[in-house]
């Protein structure tokens, strides 16, 4: 069981902030862990997961947990009330019991930058943050955090790169290095030359859909077709993760001079 200090999430301050996971990565995994032990990958009642983790029913910390492990998408959860369960994903399996070393590195990547918070940290800074004074600034005038958030949020993002070791040539694997591209990288068009660090590696292993899969045409803006084409109908934990995935790909997907104003 963690420590007190490992176990209670950051307190948050009065008033909102935009959403954040209120537990660092590597505290995250760490609670994936254990209930992987517990549970394997069974739904099991959510308070039942918490007891696990050492809390006395839905406190605010528990819920808090509860609520970052989802954001970095080692959970999913369905139901209500006392009929609520949650399980572990295929990505919180791959960081905890995988046996290949690069392709569990891959997924801590991945889940490290699966709350919008970071990823957006992340593009536009990587893990070269301005004072965490400028930051703070940019937080709370620009973004609608508090104080508190802002702080809480620095902190968490920083100790999250570290412990997943995110480095620049990561960021660069989803940038385009075009030389001729604007000044700076979150105002760019995306490309992604590494996969991995968008999806398990059991979810990679083959991203060719069958001879059964159907297609959609979603129509979008100005009368342009995506067309999504898959094994369907999805479960409701593969429909979550596939959702994650797609924020995640954002990036390399959508170039901010079409976008209509």
């Amino acid at each position: 069981m963690t420590s007190m200090s490992d176990s209670t999430p950051a307190r948050r301050t009065a008033g909102r902030s935009p959403s954040f996971p209120a537990i660092n990565l590597e505290t995250a995994v760490r609670r994936a862990r254990e209930l992987y032990e517990r549970e394997r990958q069974h739904p099991t009642p959510i308070q039942k997961i918490v007891a696990h983790w050492g809390y006395k029913g839905m406190t605010g910390p528990a819920n808090l947990s509860v609520a970052a492990l989802k954001k970095f998408g080692l959970l999913t959860d369905e139901g209500k009330g006392a009929e609520r369960r949650g399980r572990l994903t295929h990505l919180a399996v791959d960081i905890i019991a995988n046996p290949n070393q690069s392709a569990r590195n891959a997924a801590i990547k991945q889940a490290a930058l699966m709350p919008s918070a970071h990823r957006e940290l992340w593009d536009r800074y990587g893990n070269e943050l301005p004072s965490d004074a400028n930051l703070r600034w940019e937080l709370v005038r620009q973004r609608g955090f508090t104080e508190g958030g802002a702080e809480d949020l620095i902190r968490g993002y920083k100790q999250t790169v570290a412990f997943a070791q995110l480095e620049a040539s990561d960021r660069a694997s989803r940038v385009d290095t075009d030389d001729t591209r604007g000044e700076s990288d979150h105002e760019t068009k995306s490309e992604l030359h590494e996969p991995d660090l968008l999806m398990t590696s059991s979810q990679a292993s083959d991203v060719r859909p069958s001879s059964s899969a159907s297609r959609f045409p979603i129509p979008v803006f100005n009368g342009a077709k995506v067309v999504i084409e898959g094994d369907f109908p999805l479960s409701e934990e593969d429909w979550n993760q596939f959702m994650a995935v797609l924020s995640a790909m954002k990036p390399a997907l959508v170039d901010r001079a079409k976008s209509p104003s």
